[in-house]
């Protein structure tokens, strides 16, 4: 064997690779006692060797990560899996709160079963920090983009004051039958921002046709109709808005029959978040005072709802809609 080089078969030689391993190794025992930690895990918890010695790991777990930890342990030790990894907290004898990424696995003997795990130990303390920072960034970002659009939807309310609070309501009842049809919460949000930019192809139409007190003539609905898309389009040029969002823009006055606008879709060909936002729209427009009508009772408006299962509106939409207004209504919601 040539000079400097490491004899495996001497134990001292793994007690050298064990001191100098570059990151921390415990062996715990199955009691989740410290039998072995070596320098660099005692410094990963700001303390030395001598003192974590046969301590309990779990002494050293942040509380709420000790269930995961124990879990962890068991599936080693009873041998549902050879290895886990696990990401946990720990608290250093400063008391600062440290992350670590664990590979866990049993610690096999010349002879005998084995009664303890290794445990190789990782600080991952700083990405995790880097992580939490860039998720509160993104958080902060969503809620900019949520504020910002749902500004824009209340200004183009500005417009139309008899529609005023429109948007804020329809949003609200479509979060409520998105949760009961069993949408996502990024679906949720997709169809938040939808609803919150609906109208926004109304900056297209003139006030002559917007305000009219009244029916308007085939050229004036003609114009009209032209907001579903002048809306989609203005909205494409949102770089973050996605597409089910643009799709509540362009196709929330399609129809169940095929007989809406702009495209003449029919069925499920309507993208679902519009198929939903559109039930909601409809019973809004029909509870609120506009200049061609005055507002519909709550009971009159779900009557049409109901009524138009199958020609404007998607059956299952609209069972769901009712469902959820009239248990939201026995609450007092």
């Amino acid at each position: 064997m040539s000079p400097g080089s490491i004899n495996l078969t001497d134990p001292l030689d793994y007690q050298w690779i064990f001191e100098a391993a570059g990151v921390g190794l415990l062996e715990i025992d199955f009691h989740g006692c410290i039998r072995r930690i070596n320098p660099d895990g005692a410094a990963f918890f700001g303390s030395t060797v001598d003192v974590l010695t046969g301590q309990s790991v779990m002494n050293l777990t942040y509380a709420e990560d000790i269930p995961r930890t124990v879990e962890a342990l068991g599936r080693v030790i009873d041998g549902t899996v050879p290895l886990v990894v696990v990401e946990k907290r720990y608290v250093r004898a400063d008391g600062e709160i440290v992350w670590s990424r664990s590979r866990v696995s049993l610690l096999r003997k010349t002879s005998g079963p084995p009664d303890s795990v290794l445990a190789v130990v990782a600080d991952i303390t700083e990405l995790k920090r880097a992580q939490q920072d860039l998720e509160a960034l993104n958080l902060s970002l969503r809620a900019t983009l949520d504020g910002g659009l749902l500004g824009l939807g209340i200004a183009l309310e500005a417009r139309d004051l008899e529609t005023s609070g429109h948007t804020v309501r329809v949003i609200h009842y479509s979060r409520r039958l998105g949760e009961a049809l069993g949408l996502s919460d990024e679906q949720l949000t997709e169809l938040k921002h939808g609803a919150s930019l609906h109208d926004l192809g109304k900056l297209t139409i003139p006030d002559g046709v917007l305000l009219k007190p009244g029916r308007l003539d085939a050229t004036e609905w003609a114009i009209m109709q032209t907001h579903a898309l002048k809306g989609y389009e203005i909205a494409t040029r949102i770089p973050t808005l996605p597409c089910a969002a643009l799709a509540v823009i362009r196709s929330h006055h399609e129809r169940w029959d095929g007989t809406g606008y702009p495209d003449r879709l029919s069925g499920e060909a309507i993208p679902l978040l519009a198929r939903i936002f559109a039930v909601c729209d409809v019973f809004d427009a029909l509870l609120s005072d506009r200049p061609y009508k005055q507002a519909w009772t709550q009971e009159a408006a779900l009557h049409e709802l109901r009524q138009q299962r199958g020609r404007h509106f998607d059956p299952r939409v609209v069972d769901a809609f009712v469902s959820t207004f009239e248990a939201d209504d026995a609450d007092g919601a």
